[in-house]
């Protein structure tokens, strides 16, 4: 190993990214996600409706809707919906189109945007794991943490091209602070650990737990004797954060939502950056039980301050205001805000075994640490990695960023055993050593491959977008005259970007009531959702029949609305829309 974290010296690591290498990684990559994609690179094409409405998102920002407006006014009419979003992910977005625009149009500058800028996001995070992984163990750890990102499903397969939304750039955000947190400097490297997670909160309020994780290492690093790392942590997380609230929220909007960052959230980090920034430094000298009590009474203060101003927030449920009915049907089919045992078998190895490959690495670079500043390093990279790994167990999503922590750790695992190949004399042990190498870097795969062997898998499942051909419907819905389309959640941001029509409801929380009401209307008789559809102005029917969430409906209501429809028995009062058939797709009108 080259080197431990805060105190070495520049001679004694080696802090300098392989940039050589991780190019070609990154490029290598990219080509395979392009020539995967070839030919589907369009607006009608997104895989998840966030992507879609991510892209409508900065249309309607470079047509001049405000900056602090986040409103979607073609979502569940007449009033629109205020968004939980931020404009930070649009940034990058916007700035490829407008770039681009004046020389190769506004078409293919979507085009381009939509497929580079995830691109770049993979090539972030692969620069910042191989900087790690090369600091500890030499360049060749470094090449081999890029190859891990590659092959950590649960990260890349948010960074390939049209995956716009806001998870790639939070993944991103949280290799910036892991960096942080190995500096030589603890006042620099806290504040940025800090102000990289403030990002990431001004973007999702997802990134909170894993910024009370980042926030628990820093404490025990204050046990250990040294304040500097929680105070400049605090400080950079609640400073950040008010300033990235001003920057894209303002000063209009002072609600305290519990889904996105809020002034609640925000005084309660100042409250715990104060008590550490004015207590800490002055108990230095003091025993350590009389920091512990300064850190308890700043936690209690935050719950107080959380509890006397938004009481709602302090529920374990994110979406507890969600109404019962859209939470049991939508939101429980979800995949991706589901655990690792409801995940696909390939998925959900990857989300277990990866993180704890990582883990194992951490557990053996602790026991041959050479001093105690060494094995305080992989305790805390152990603490993160663990952290990290729990909540991905529990939400899918967020189990790529245990897998990006774990490359660290694994690339010196693999470099091991790859050195343990080389220096195997007999050759059958060598080939033996093989599928281990292998299965360090595709653990799901392999347990995929293994179980396939003697159960051979079932179909996959599709969602909507991926059934129905929406890019042979894009220029007939764009050619209908204006209207309000009942459609399924899923495909409501699709018709929102390859059309100017308005949808009742999409699948975004914050739309509760028309997610009812559009739910009710498919789950409901064929009258039942006459009299939704009038009272939302609706006057168009847009279903895609062999897509996931019909089937959702028809299985929960077998002879409701949208079971009729996918049986060809549409009420009188629908006349059918001929469309291409290619296109999967069944459009009425209301008669």
């Amino acid at each position: 190993m080259r080197g431990a974290f805060a105190g070495s010296s520049t001679e004694d690591v080696g802090v300098s990214t392989p940039w050589r290498a991780v190019l070609v990684v990154w490029l290598l990559g990219a080509a395979l996600m392009l020539a995967a994609g070839w030919g589907n690179f369009s607006p009608a094409r997104f895989l998840d409706g966030d992507d879609a409405l991510r892209l409508q998102q900065v249309r309607d920002l470079l047509a001049g809707q405000g900056w602090y407006d986040l409103t979607q006014y073609r979502i569940a009419p007449p009033d629109g919906v205020p968004m939980h979003w931020t404009r930070v992910v649009d940034l990058p977005i916007a700035g490829v189109i407008l770039l681009l625009r004046p020389l190769i149009g506004a078409v293919q500058a979507e085009v381009v945007a939509i497929v580079l800028v995830p691109l770049l996001s993979l090539l972030a995070a692969m620069a910042l794991t191989a900087r790690l992984a090369a600091r500890f163990f030499g360049a060749s750890a470094g090449a081999i943490a890029a190859l891990l990102v590659l092959m950590a499903v649960p990260a890349s397969f948010r960074m390939m091209p049209l995956r716009i939304d806001h998870h790639a750039w939070q993944y991103v955000l949280a290799l910036v602070a892991l960096n942080g947190m190995v500096s030589r400097s603890a006042r620099h490297g806290g504040a940025l650990a800090g102000l990289a997670l403030a990002l990431s909160l001004a973007i999702s309020l997802e990134a909170l737990p894993l910024a009370v994780i980042f926030a628990g290492v820093c404490a025990v690093r204050l046990l250990r004797g040294d304040d500097r790392w929680l105070v400049a942590y605090m400080a950079g997380l609640a400073l950040g954060g008010a300033a990235l609230f001003l920057a894209t929220r303002g000063v209009l909007d002072l609600v305290d939502y519990c889904d996105a960052l809020s002034p609640v959230h925000l005084a309660a980090f100042l409250w715990v950056a104060v008590v550490c920034g004015l207590a800490l430094p002055r108990l230095r000298t003091r025993p350590p039980a009389l920091g512990v009590i300064a850190l308890g009474l700043a936690g209690m203060g935050a719950l107080a301050i959380m509890g006397l101003r938004a009481p709602q927030c302090l529920s374990a449920d994110a979406f507890g205001a969600l109404d019962p009915l859209v939470k049991r049907v939508w939101l429980g089919s979800v995949v991706e805000g589901l655990p690792f045992w409801r995940q696909g078998l390939v998925l959900g190895a990857t989300m277990v075994l990866l993180p704890a490959l990582g883990l194992l690495a951490c557990w053996r670079l602790w026991r041959k640490a050479g001093d105690g500043q060494e094995r305080a390093l992989w305790i805390d990279m152990a603490l993160l990695l663990g952290g990290a790994t729990l909540i991905g167990l529990l939400v899918a999503r967020a189990s790529a960023v245990a897998c990006l922590f774990a490359a660290v750790p694994a690339a010196w695992q693999v470099m091991d055993q790859i050195a343990r190949w080389s220096a195997e004399p007999l050759l059958l042990r060598r080939l033996a050593r093989v599928p281990l190498i292998m299965a360090l870097f595709v653990p799901g795969a392999m347990v995929g491959v293994a179980v396939s062997a003697f159960d051979p898998p079932k179909a996959a499942s599709h969602n909507s977008m991926q059934a129905c051909n929406f890019a042979a419907l894009a220029p007939q819905i764009a050619a209908m005259p204006r209207a309000t389309i009942l459609s399924g959640l899923d495909i409501g941001p699709t018709l929102l970007v390859t059309s100017q029509h308005t949808v009742v409801a999409t699948a975004h929380h914050r739309a509760s009531a028309a997610m009812r009401d559009l739910i009710l209307a498919f789950l409901g008789p064929d009258y039942g959702a006459r009299q939704i559809m009038a009272r939302r102005g609706a006057t168009l029917v847009v279903i895609c029949p062999t897509g996931s969430e019909s089937r959702v409906y028809r299985k929960l209501a077998p002879d409701g609305f949208m079971a009729h429809l996918v049986k060809g028995r549409a009420p009188d009062w629908l006349e059918p829309v001929p469309v291409d058939a290619k296109s999967g797709v069944k459009v009425w009108r209301v008669r």
